[in-house]
């Protein structure tokens, strides 16, 4: 019995020992995991709250680059930022063969065909084997092409700002669930900082708005103690130049015309920084062109950039805003300027001309060939797009057109296309609230739909209205900020600032604000009525759109109720 009792302790102590041991290494991996998972999670978090602080997209990129493969396991990130105008996926820092811009509607083939696809279907898409994937993965030549991809969305208020993208290229892997839970946070996170991002440019343009408008009223505080003693001097010389002055009549001709001049520079001057109305008057495009040529021509020397002037004899009168038209003019003529930096040959060529009874001005210059349309709009917001993005809405608003073109060279030119002459009396019905039809009404409208803002501005021109069109908030808080507009009509989806925030912006820049939603509904109207706030559903119908309009000009201020 003993025997047997010492043989059954002798099978049995190994067994044992050998249970104990696999419990201590299961808590141990368990342990180890807990660990790993814990230390991620401290890694991720810290990163987000670099990537809050991030000053731009590319620095936040240049973060993920770094800490990403550390944290997660990856070969690299990438990241692709939504383009509302263009409907594209744009990605950020990439450059040589890969595209930059992936078109949402026939994405290429590859990882940005399982980014568009992420974007689409708004969730998360774990690709652990591309070899087995629906989206066939190809690598650029001389690299190897990831195995395993993983698109997260960039969600921010229930809004896809776009895609990140992890890839591992040595081997296939499955994301586990803790990890593609985590990647989705860190998404989100960057979606956020990539909306603080926005709103700090809006504030800070608004900020520049509002130092140029204290400059303007600077100057124009000023101006009569400019013009006073130069107009005195110019008369000055020509009394003395009349009255004889013998061998210095030359030198006082020359005083008296370079005090003209100085004044004609201070009340330029005056015209950029004016923040009153814009007036409707005749404008000679030939005369305002050989100024602004004259105000550049010092600079075009220094720069080494030649010009030439083929501006047309007749006079080219057009209806319009001269400081307006002016400012147009002089940032075509500057972005020129900065596009031939680089150029070997410099040189600026503006071109006059009149075409079935509409002027055609011409500014061509030795820029790169093939560039990029400066007016389309970009995922970052450089100044001179946004500027050349204001001068497209300003010349449509005097019903003209403005566009880039290609020479017979293959230098590009800009083109200027406006009606001549007075502006012609509106064909629609004459508006019933009384008002002189020879006041010239204008309307701002902030809607990235084509079809909505095509009737919009259809609609509004038949009532005598002005129309000038943007697709984002940004724009039309720039525009607001230099120039007063009767009406305002923002869409609920404008891109940029909320509708919210962009009501309470210009809610004293306007005669009325008008919110342009989806459809009729009773609570918003409700809560959005009064202060000469309106809503107006889409599509617009012509009867909602006449009471909208005879409410701003009248006496009553209730939000707009269907019949």
């Amino acid at each position: 019995m003993g025997s047997l009792l010492l043989t059954g302790m002798s099978v049995a102590l190994p067994f044992g020992v050998l249970a104990i041991a696999v419990v201590i290494f299961v808590v141990w991996r368990s342990d180890e995991r807990l660990r790993g998972q814990r230390e991620m999670l401290r890694s991720a978090h810290e990163l987000g709250e670099e990537i809050l602080g991030a000053s731009s997209v590319e620095h936040i990129l240049d973060k993920l680059r770094v800490a990403v493969p550390r944290i997660f396991g990856v070969s690299s990130a990438e990241l692709y930022l939504y383009n509302r105008h263009a409907k594209t996926l744009e990605a950020v820092g990439r450059g040589g063969a890969e595209p930059a811009s992936i078109p949402l509607s026939g994405p290429p083939a590859g990882p940005q065909a399982g980014a568009v696809a992420c974007f689409h279907y708004r969730t998360l898409l774990a690709i652990p084997d591309t070899s087995r994937s629906p989206f066939p993965v190809t690598g650029r030549p001389g690299t190897v092409a990831p195995r395993s991809l993983l698109f997260v969305p960039m969600l921010a208020q229930g809004e896809v700002l776009g895609i990140l993208q992890m890839d591992q290229r040595d081997r296939a892997r499955v994301f586990s669930r803790d990890e593609q839970t985590l990647t989705q946070h860190l998404a989100n996170q960057i979606g956020v900082a990539v909306k603080l991002l926005d709103q700090r440019s809006v504030r800070e343009q608004l900020f520049r708005t509002e130092k140029l408008a204290a400059v303007g009223q600077l100057i124009s505080g000023i101006v009569n103690d400019l013009q006073t003693p130069l107009a005195a001097i110019a008369n000055l010389a020509l009394e003395a130049q009349t009255a004889g002055a013998g061998t210095a009549a030359a030198d006082l001709a020359s005083i008296a015309a370079e005090a003209r001049r100085a004044t004609d520079i201070v009340d330029r001057l005056v015209g950029f920084a004016g923040t009153g109305p814009a007036q409707t008057q005749p404008v000679e495009l030939n005369s305002l062109l050989r100024n602004l040529i004259e105000f550049r021509e010092r600079e075009w020397k220094v720069r080494g950039i030649r010009a030439r002037s083929l501006l047309a004899d007749e006079p080219l009168t057009v209806a319009g805003s001269h400081g307006q038209l002016e400012q147009v003019f002089l940032n075509l003529l500057v972005h020129a300027e900065q596009s031939l930096s680089d150029e070997s040959e410099k040189s600026i060529t503006i071109r006059s001309s009149l075409v079935a009874r509409r002027a055609l001005v011409e500014i061509g210059y030795s820029g790169p060939k093939g560039a990029a349309d400066p007016f389309a709009p970009r995922a970052e917001e450089a100044s001179s797009g946004a500027g050349l993005s204001i001068c497209r809405s300003l010349i449509t608003g005097h019903g003209g057109e403005i566009r880039l073109v290609q020479q017979a060279s293959g230098d590009p030119a800009f083109q200027v296309e406006l009606p001549c002459g007075a502006r012609e009396k509106p064909s629609g019905p004459a508006p019933e609230n009384g008002r002189d039809a020879a006041h010239i009404l204008t309307a701002l409208v902030i809607e990235p739909a084509e079809a909505v803002q095509a009737q919009l501005r259809g609609l509004l021109a038949d009532r005598g209205y002005r129309v000038v069109p943007v697709h984002s908030s940004d724009e039309g808080l720039d525009l607001a900020q230099r120039l007063r507009f009767d009406a305002i009509f923002c869409s609920v989806h404008a891109p940029g600032l909320n509708w919210v925030e962009t009501s309470e912006q210009v809610k004293t820049r306007g005669g009325g604000f008008v919110l342009l939603s989806d459809s009729y509904n009773a609570d918003l109207s409700a809560d959005f009525s009064g202060e000469r706030r309106f809503v107006l559903a889409k599509p617009i119908d012509e009867r909602q759109l006449d009471r909208v309009l005879e409410a701003m000009q009248g006496a009553t201020g209730d939000a707009v109720r269907p019949r």
